[in-house]
């Protein structure tokens, strides 16, 4: 990108963060549940960034925004793509400075978009089918939902569903509201402690965790060749940039 006349990273430039997948809790720990509920409100959450048309990127020129996209990813067409056994298609620029480091570092641009799709998602996603669909958690499932609608909490049907229900409760609430927004804690505090009480109660977390450690393996086994020809990729990727960096 310098060589092509741009900044790496201009100030105060928008990063791109790619989304990293967290192993998620079933539901809060009761603890933390009595005493900040999810955590929602929003007094307890970092200042937001400030807007994007302050910064010194956005008040470049369109032409250089556009210029610098097509510099680090190529022509708009011009990308690699894999179609996802659940018909989604996925694509990576195959140009561009993006697209040159990956050539060199991995090669085959086909095999590197199948591989590290498979090993970031397919191997989540099918631990995550493999969990909802276990007899176990199914029952827990059940004694859950009547256990938060005993709690005052009908028409909940998955775990999700609970926080989804506090965080309405911030809605149209004036920031500055303190009052407002005491009363929402209070309320989110109780939904938060009944879907943890629950969770507990019921065994769904310790149905959850066993079904996700079993599903985990089936599918690690259902994907081994493909994991095992990633984690080499990668391996031989780390050597040539090294020996990139060196140069």
């Amino acid at each position: 990108m310098t060589k092509k006349g741009f900044k790496i990273f201009p100030p105060d430039a928008p990063e791109e963060n790619e989304p990293k997948e967290r192993q998620q809790p079933v539901s809060p720990d009761p603890a933390d549940a009595a005493r900040v509920g999810y955590g929602l409100d929003p007094r307890l959450l970092p200042e937001p960034p400030g807007a994007a048309d302050e910064s010194a990127y956005a008040r470049t020129p369109d032409s250089y925004k556009g210029s610098l996209t097509t510099a680090k990813y190529g022509p708009e067409g011009d990308k690699v793509s894999f179609n996802a056994p659940d018909g989604a298609k996925v694509s990576i620029p195959r140009a561009g400075c993006l697209g040159e480091v990956r050539l060199g570092l991995f090669g085959d641009l086909n095999e590197y978009l199948r591989l590290s799709f498979t090993a970031a998602n397919l191997v989540r996603q099918g631990t995550a089918s493999e969990v909802d669909s276990d007899p176990k958690v199914l029952a827990a499932l059940d004694r859950w939902r009547a256990c938060v609608e005993k709690a005052g909490y009908p028409g909940i049907n998955k775990f999700g569903e609970m926080m989804k229900k506090a965080r309405q409760l911030y809605r149209g609430i004036d920031p500055a509201n303190n009052k407002a927004l005491d009363a929402a804690v209070a309320d989110e505090i109780k939904i938060a402690t009944a879907e943890a009480t629950c969770t507990r109660s019921t065994g769904l977390d310790e149905a959850v965790a066993v079904a996700r450690a079993g599903g985990s393996v089936e599918t690690l086994a259902k994907y081994e060749a493909d994991v095992v020809a990633w984690n080499a990729m990668v391996r031989e990727a780390l050597k040539k940039g090294q020996e990139m960096l060196k140069s």
